[in-house]
């Protein structure tokens, strides 16, 4: 009787197991479309912001700007980062008035623009 059961529940380990892999890659495959589509969102965003101020720049082929042209000087990008910039409402609740990007240059600079353009 306790050999039954035990071969009964390796069995079910190993019939369960594919299913639980299987399970896994789903949402591994579902949290890498996300991290593309707020990757994209974010390369587009900032070249909006550029496009809107005439800041010239140059993309790679992933769309990531890699180069921007400060007082007709094209300057290295080494990181980007956008930090939301909050204001108070009337009735205390605070929203997004506008984004912050700072722009870390090969240079060690760091170049900083503000945008009431929104994140779409």
């Amino acid at each position: 009787m306790k050999i039954r059961i035990y071969l009964m529940a390796v069995l079910l380990f190993f019939v369960s197991l594919p299913v639980v892999h299987a399970q896994e890659y789903g949402k591994m495959k579902a949290l890498q479309q996300r991290a593309a589509q707020i990757t994209k969102q974010k390369n587009d965003f900032i070249v909006r912001v550029l496009t809107s101020y005439a800041i010239g720049y140059e993309l790679n082929a992933q769309g990531t700007v890699v180069r921007i042209n400060m007082d007709n000087q094209w300057l290295d990008v080494n990181a980007i980062d956008i930090v939301p910039v909050l204001k108070e409402s009337v009735d205390k609740r605070q929203y997004v008035a506008a984004h912050e990007i700072f722009f870390h240059t090969a240079d060690n600079n760091i170049l900083d623009l503000v945008s009431e353009l929104i994140i779409r």
